[in-house]
This record gives C-alpha cells, sequence and structure tokens, in this order.
C-alpha cells in the first residue's frame, strides 16, 4: 500500500497573478515599441530634410568659381609685398641708434648703417683715429646685450689730409632689436 499525503492546500502559483504580470510587461513593451518607432520615423524624416539642404548648398557651391592658379599667385605676391613693408617698418630704429650712439667711443665716425633685412643685421662702415678707438668700438659692441655676432670685415689705413692718418672700416653685426 502506497500512502500519499499533500500537505499543501493551495497550489504554489497564482495564475491570476501571473497572468496580470505578463499583460503588464507587453503592455510596456508596446509602448516602448511605438516610442522607438516614432523616433525612428522622425530621425528619418530629419535624414531627409538635412539631404536636401546639402544638395542645395552642393549645388550651390559647385556653381560658384574658384580662384585660379594664377590669381592665388597674384594674391600671394601681393601678400608677400605687404608683408615686406610690415616688417621694415616694424625694425625699432631709435632704440638701435640710441644703442649705436652708447656704443661709439670718442675717435669713431660711422659713415654708413645698412640693414640687412633677412639676417637682422647691420652693416657699419666707419673711420677711426687709431686702431685703439677701432678695438674699442668692437669691444663696446660685443659687450652691448643688443649686438652679437660682431665681426670686422675689413680694414684699411687711409690719409686725411697732409698729417692725419686713420682707419677706415666694415664691421657686421646682428641687431636683437625689434
Amino acid at each position: 500500500m502506497q500512502l500519499k499525503i499533500n500537505l499543501a492546500t493551495k497550489t504554489y502559483i497564482n495564475t491570476q497573478q501571473l497572468n496580470w504580470s505578463i499583460v503588464a510587461a507587453v503592455a510596456l513593451l508596446g509602448l516602448m515599441l511605438f516610442l522607438n518607432v516614432r523616433d525612428i520615423a522622425t530621425n528619418a524624416g530629419e535624414i531627409k530634410r538635412v539631404a536636401k539642404e546639402i544638395a542645395v548648398l552642393t549645388g550651390k557651391s559647385a556653381g560658384e568659381k574658384g580662384v585660379s592658379e594664377q590669381e592665388y599667385q597674384a594674391i600671394l605676391a601681393r601678400i608677400r609685398f605687404a608683408n615686406s613693408i610690415i616688417d621694415k617698418k616694424t625694425f625699432n630704429w631709435l632704440t638701435l641708434l640710441d644703442q649705436l650712439e652708447s656704443s661709439v667711443p670718442d675717435g669713431i665716425a660711422l659713415t654708413s648703417i645698412e640693414p640687412v633685412q633677412k639676417e637682422s643685421a647691420l652693416k657699419l662702415t666707419g673711420s677711426a683715429r687709431n686702431f685703439n678707438n677701432l678695438r674699442s668700438f668692437m669691444e663696446n659692441l660685443e659687450n652691448s646685450k643688443s649686438f652679437t655676432e660682431v665681426y670686422l670685415v675689413s680694414q684699411a689705413e687711409t690719409k686725411v689730409g697732409a698729417t692725419q692718418k686713420g682707419i677706415t672700416f666694415n664691421i657686421t653685426c646682428k641687431a636683437g632689436i625689434k
């Protein structure tokens, strides 16, 4: 003989509650599906509108005439010319002349100050009473913060009048003044 004992008086699963949960989940998923389909449709319409605008703008830009290479090169030449004028005008001549004045000792006369724009350098031509004055001038330029790479390019003895002698010289240096 087999005994069967059922200790549970109710069923374990509440089917009514399960059915309502399933209905609520399906309704929620349906709502989410509806919202996603609406967003996709809105985005598709926006994509079509933007594509039309791009096509219109592309058509307008294709109809515009570009700048030819010859015109472009002419414009670049004018820009280079204007920039060179601006560079020449930005050089601070007053400061340069002030620094030169403080560097020139007695017995030195500068006859020419010629700028070399591309190298930011100066060519100085002048005369000195004797070599000691010239050496002193070179040392003053070298010790100045405004001048670097000071080189004596040439020197020659000259005769001024019947009794006076002097030295003519050419010096190059870089000017650090802007």
